[in-house]
C-alpha cells in the first residue's frame, strides 16, 4: 500500500513539474522580449514545440511591417522555421499543414531582404517535401527564379532555390532553368542550373519532346547532352529522346548545318542508345536513316565505319522492317560489282552479316548470288555463312 502510495505521489509530482516546465515555456514565450521568444522556441520540449513555433511564425509575420529588418526578429523567424522536423509536421491535421505552407510563403515573401530567412524557407521546404503538399513550394519558387533581376540577386538565395528544385520542381522548373541555361546573364549559376536541369529531364519529358521538335542541330545536340548525363535517367526516357533526336535531326539534314561532322555524331549516338536498348519502336526513323546515310556515305560526308554502325544497327531496331531495304541496297552492291565497279568490303559484309543475324529466308536470293560475284573470299564466306542461318520456317 505504501509502494502504491509513494508511486503515485511520485507521479504526480512529476506530472506537475511537467506542467510547470511547459508552462513556463509558453509564459517565456509570451511574456519575453524577441530574445527570450527565440530562446522559448529554441528550448520547447515536445509537448510546446509546436504551439511555440506556430506563435513564434506568427509574431514574426504580425510585426515584420513594423519592425522592418531586424536581426532579432530574423533569428527568431529562423528558429521557428527551422524548430518544425518531419515528425511534428506528420502529426498535424490537413488543415494546420496548409496553414503551415501559408506561413511558410509568406515568411519567404516577407523577409525578402533577408537571405537567412529565406534559405531556411527553402531549406526547410526540402525538408519538409514528404510532409506536406510541394506544388505551393515549388510555384513559389519558380515565381522567384521568373521575376528577380539576376544583376541584383542575392547568389545564397538564388542558388538554394535552383538546388530545392532539384527535389521539388515541375515541368515549369525546368523550362525556366533550360532558358537560363542558354542566357549568358546566368554564366555564374551556370554549373547549379545545369546539374538541376539534367535531374529534372524525367519530371519534364512532355517538354524536352516539345523543344527538340522545335529545335536546330544546336540545340538538338545541347539537350541529348544534358539527357546522356543523367544517370539516373530510365532507359524508356533516353531511348524516347534518342528517338525523337534521331527524327528531328533526319529532317534538318537538307540544310547544309545538318550534315557536319559533329552532327553526325549526335545522329550516331542516338542511334546507338536505341541499338543498345532494342528500341524497335524508332523502326521507322531508322530506317529513314539508312535511306539518308547511303547517300551521306556516297557524298564523303559519312565514314564507311560510321555507315556500318547504321547497317549493322538494323538488326536490333528494326529486324523486320530493315529485309526489304537491305535486300535492295545488297543487289544494288551486286549490281555494282557484277558490273566491274569497286564496292567496299566492309560494307557489304555489314549489310550481308545483318541480314544473316536478321535470318529472313526472303534474303536467299541476293546472298546466293554474293556467292557467284567477284567479291574477296571474306565477303563470299559471309555470304554462305548467312545462307545457311536462314530461317525457313
Amino acid at each position: 500500500m505504501k509502494k502504491t502510495l509513494c508511486l503515485i505521489v511520485f507521479i504526480m509530482i512529476t506530472l506537475s513539474a511537467f506542467a510547470q516546465t511547459a508552462q513556463s515555456s509558453r509564459v517565456k514565450f509570451i511574456k519575453g522580449n524577441i530574445a527570450d521568444k527565440t530562446a522559448a522556441v529554441r528550448e520547447a520540449g515536445d509537448s510546446d514545440a509546436a504551439w511555440i513555433s506556430e506563435q513564434a511564425v506568427n509574431f514574426c509575420l504580425e510585426n515584420k511591417a513594423l519592425l522592418g529588418n531586424d536581426r532579432e526578429l530574423d533569428g527568431l523567424a529562423v528558429a521557428a522555421i527551422l524548430s518544425f522536423s518531419p515528425e511534428s509536421v506528420k502529426k498535424l491535421t490537413d488543415l494546420q499543414k496548409q496553414k503551415l505552407t501559408d506561413n511558410f510563403i509568406s515568411l519567404f515573401a516577407s523577409f525578402n531582404k533577408s537571405s537567412t530567412v529565406q534559405i531556411a524557407v527553402i531549406s526547410k521546404t526540402v525538408i519538409l517535401k514528404d510532409c506536406v503538399p510541394s506544388a505551393p513550394f515549388t510555384a513559389l519558387l519558380n515565381s522567384y527564379l521568373k521575376t528577380t533581376d539576376i544583376k541584383n540577386a542575392d547568389s545564397g538565395v538564388f542558388k538554394a532555390c535552383i538546388s530545392a528544385l532539384e527535389s521539388i520542381g515541375n515541368d515549369e522548373s525546368f523550362k525556366i532553368l533550360y532558358d537560363f541555361l542558354n542566357d549568358n546573364n546566368y554564366s555564374a549559376y551556370n554549373k547549379e542550373i545545369e546539374k538541376t536541369t539534367i535531374a529534372l529531364i524525367p519530371n519534364a519529358m512532355d517538354t524536352v519532346l516539345a523543344l527538340l521538335d522545335d529545335a536546330d542541330m544546336k540545340k538538338i545536340a545541347s539537350i541529348f547532352a544534358l539527357a546522356q548525363k543523367n544517370s539516373q535517367i530510365s532507359k524508356k526516357n533516353l531511348c524516347e529522346i534518342s528517338e525523337k533526336v534521331l527524327s528531328v535531326s533526319i529532317l534538318l539534314l537538307d540544310n547544309s548545318s545538318g550534315t557536319s561532322a559533329e552532327n553526325i555524331k549526335v545522329q550516331l549516338s542516338a542511334l546507338d542508345i536505341l541499338s543498345q536498348n532494342n528500341w524497335t519502336r524508332a523502326s521507322a526513323p531508322t530506317l529513314s536513316y539508312f535511306q539518308t546515310s547511303k547517300k551521306l556515305y556516297e557524298k564523303r560526308n559519312m565514314s564507311e565505319e560510321q555507315f556500318k554502325t547504321v547497317i549493322t544497327s538494323l538488326r536490333n531496331i528494326a529486324p523486320l522492317d530493315a529485309v526489304t531495304p537491305l535486300i535492295g541496297y545488297l543487289e544494288e552492291l551486286n549490281g555494282r560489282t557484277e558490273k566491274g565497279n569497286v564496292v567496299s568490303s566492309e560494307i557489304a559484309l555489314a549489310v550481308i552479316n545483318t541480314l544473316g543475324a536478321i535470318g529472313d529466308k526472303a534474303a536467299f536470293d541476293s546472298l546466293l548470288a554474293v556467292t557467284y560475284l567477284n567479291y574477296e573470299e571474306s565477303v563470299l564466306t559471309a555470304a554462305r555463312d548467312a545462307l545457311s542461318g536462314l530461317r525457313w520456317q
